[in-house]
């Protein structure tokens, strides 16, 4: 992926931290949240956003979970939100 990605992350009462994120020089820019446990590399949580949203840039058919969701399916997207800008 060829573009700018800026954290900002915050501690929550739980002791995981949320991670704010977006995205900056692609065709389509947007922005998101992910839930990481204290012990998470920051490796780790860049190379899961990357993942995420090339797969949203690069399929129509990218899905995320939502409060529509009808169906129980297997999510491996762990806690991560995107949005497009």
């Amino acid at each position: 992926m060829s573009s700018k990605l800026k954290l900002s992350s915050k501690k929550l009462k739980s002791g995981k931290f949320q991670v704010s994120f977006s995205t900056v020089g692609v065709a389509q820019e947007c922005y998101g949240y992910m839930l990481a446990e204290a012990k998470t590399s920051v490796n780790d949580i860049i190379a899961k956003i990357n993942r995420h949203v090339t797969a949203m840039q690069s399929s129509d058919r990218y899905h995320q979970r939502n409060l529509f969701s009808l169906s129980k399916k297997e999510i491996n997207s762990g806690r991560i939100l995107i949005y497009k800008r």
